[in-house]
């Protein structure tokens, strides 16, 4: 009897690696980090701690950790004009935003604080062509 299951649960583990396969990698992750010990110290940055300047477009999820009940993440389009997300100033926590990056320039701040508290990056079209001069 078990020698029988052996054939069906090997043909199961290679239909699941096979489905596995086919999926899309999750999206790429970035770090959004305000306010630890109620610092006025806002960053987004890739896991590995290095601070965002530039990414390429695509869907990204944003991972905001909120320390402080008077700080807050809010990202923006400086390219559209426009408000992509915004966090609660009186929230803290943990929150993760999926956005669509498309190329342009960006800002993050504190929205209480927006003067001390921002940075900004850019996002770069992965399929444009980039020429040298000499």
């Amino acid at each position: 009897m078990r020698l029988l299951l052996l054939p069906a649960l090997l043909g199961l583990a290679l239909a699941l690696a096979l489905a596995a396969e086919g999926r899309t990698q999750a999206n790429p992750i970035l770090v959004g980090k305000v306010g630890f010990h109620n610092a006025y110290k806002i960053t987004l940055q890739m896991p590995d701690g290095t601070r965002v300047t530039s990414i390429p477009a695509g869907t990204y999820a944003i991972r905001v950790v909120d320390y402080s009940k008077i700080h807050n993440f809010a990202l923006g389009s400086q390219t559209e004009n426009r408000r992509i997300f915004t966090g609660s100033v009186r929230a803290t926590g943990t929150k993760t935003y999926t956005v669509d990056l498309t190329p342009g320039k960006y800002a993050y701040a504190c929205s209480a604080h927006p003067f001390t508290m921002n940075g900004t990056f850019t996002v770069t079209d992965p399929n444009a062509a980039t020429t040298t001069t000499p």
